[in-house]
């Protein structure tokens, strides 16, 4: 009784009274790690169940790091290899573009060469199993870890195909799978003059792939102008934004520079000669942050371009990545990122309900209050998806109609506009897929439907540049570069 009697007052008892007394160690980082060290002894000796130590220590980091910034993490062996493959432009799969229609995981494209597509994989196949796990309720960053693995390993999925009554299996071996930085690179639909291209990532293949699309729509469509589509970026490596932000600054010109206690670093354009005289639009929003942020305030401070679209994220924490054992990592916040006009691009994150829901706020755009991010010179609030088109791309209605205008084997070129037959067509077919939908509600967003049709179905006929354009020739905010690009030509 007296043994029980004092485990119980030993676990009761404030962990200060199980070290010895003495000075305030509070500031003391040995006196702390002597503390987690005798929780640590205590869960292992007393804690009834089983504990996964791997787990509790990984969760414990992740607690320590989270009361620094919002920006300090930690990264497991799983996140670590994402974080890899994303820097370094590749990753080990089987080559698909999928996403999750409701519950149904499905194939929008098999990358040309990869194994999926070598194998038959079609756009429009449904993964409904992966290694003999029903694909149903997994999300679709699981799915996509689950087909991503070490290189010459083997996957197994079973995929249902429309218009057969059984699946199919597939045994793939994953091989090497390009991860590309840049999205789109097209001529702009509203004048053949201006080029369009949006960076996704920020990573080691960034500037390479930029000037590669850049000098290819100058040699072969004679650009004259550039729309950068930054939106949606929300960062990458620092030295990629490096690099790529060159590209516009004449030698010398300071693109960002980095403070912190042990790193002071100015890095500046060092190269003349590249597209420093090529007109030039930056396109910014609530979500660009990081690397895009660096590229957007240097072009803006010295002038070099019209920065276009609504208030960036304000993301000016500087991570350096330490290696740990069992293959983990830490990113740690170092030093902080200033703009070439020595602005500190770090919004404030002393409270961060605040500070994560900014990107709803009203004000945020143009409160003076709020410091850090980049304003745009020209604010364009960006085009808002009615709920009837949220509702129906989730469902992915609007890919499985193209689908099957496609499979039906009329004449689509180009050229494609969806006029009163195809609507027809698309109304029996949602009634046929027993897919509910306001009447009023229909009629009133026709114009965003027709839109959304056309650019699926240019997009699974053609190319995913060929859709895009269609979403270019309405967007405001591209509108605007192009108004303004126009008058530098």
């Amino acid at each position: 009784m007296k043994k029980i009697i004092f485990v119980l007052l030993l676990i009761l008892m404030p962990v200060n009274f199980l070290i010895p007394a003495g000075e305030d160690h509070n500031k003391d980082w040995e006196y702390q790690l002597r503390k987690y060290a005798r929780i640590y002894s205590l869960v292992k000796e007393y804690y009834p169940g089983e504990v996964d130590v791997e787990k509790l220590f990984f969760a414990s980091i992740d607690g320590f790091l989270k009361s620094l910034d919002p920006h300090s993490y930690f990264l497991d062996p799983l996140s670590m290899r994402s974080m890899t493959e994303e820097q370094q432009g590749n990753y080990y799969g089987i080559g698909t573009r999928i996403t999750k229609y409701e519950d149904r995981l499905t194939v929008v494209a098999p990358l040309a060469g990869s194994p999926a597509y070598e194998l038959g994989i079609m756009a429009g196949d449904v993964v409904i199993e992966i290694d003999g796990l029903n694909t149903k309720d997994m999300s679709l960053d699981d799915a996509m870890k689950k087909l991503r693995g070490a290189k010459n390993t083997y996957v197994d999925i079973k995929v249902q195909r429309e218009g057969l009554k059984k699946s199919l299996s597939f045994h793939i071996k994953r091989a090497e799978i390009p991860l590309e930085s840049i999205s789109y690179a097209v001529i702009h639909p509203n004048d053949p003059r201006i080029g369009y291209i949006s960076i996704r990532t920020f990573g080691s293949t960034t500037a390479r792939e930029l000037k590669e699309k850049i000098d290819t729509l100058i040699k072969e469509n004679n650009m004259k102008a550039l729309i950068l589509d930054l939106r949606w970026n929300v960062g990458g490596s620092l030295f990629a934004a490096v690099d790529v932000t060159e590209f516009f600054l004449e030698r010398g010109k300071v693109i960002v520079s980095i403070k912190g206690r042990k790193i002071k670093q100015d890095f500046v354009a060092k190269k003349n000669g590249q597209y420093e005289n090529l007109p030039l639009a930056v396109l910014i929003n609530r979500v660009s942050a990081s690397a895009s942020e660096i590229l957007a305030a240097a072009v803006q401070d010295h002038k070099k371009g019209v920065v276009i679209g609504s208030r960036s994220w304000g993301k000016g924490l500087v991570q350096t990545v330490y290696e740990l054992p069992l293959n983990s990592s830490v990113a740690l916040t170092t030093a902080k990122y200033y703009t070439p006009n020595n602005e500190c691009l770090q919004r404030d994150f002393s409270k961060l309900e605040d500070y994560f829901s900014i990107i709803t706020r009203n004000d945020y755009d143009k409160n003076d209050g709020i410091k850090g991010g980049v304003t745009p010179d020209i604010f364009v609030r960006g085009e808002v998806n009615p709920d009837l088109i949220v509702e129906f791309v989730s469902k992915g209605v609007f890919f499985r109609f193209s689908r099957k205008l496609i499979d039906s084997n009329r004449e689509i070129g180009k050229d494609f506009q969806v006029g009163k037959e195809v609507i027809k067509e698309f109304k029996f077919f949602l009634k046929e897929n027993k897919i509910k939908y306001d009447k009023k509600e229909f009629a009133k967003d026709l114009p965003a439907v027709k839109k959304r049709i056309e650019r699926a179905v240019l997009s699974n006929k053609f190319s995913i540049s060929e859709g895009i354009k269609v979403y270019l020739g309405t967007d405001p905010v591209t509108g605007k570069a192009v108004e303004k690009l126009k008058e530098a030509l």
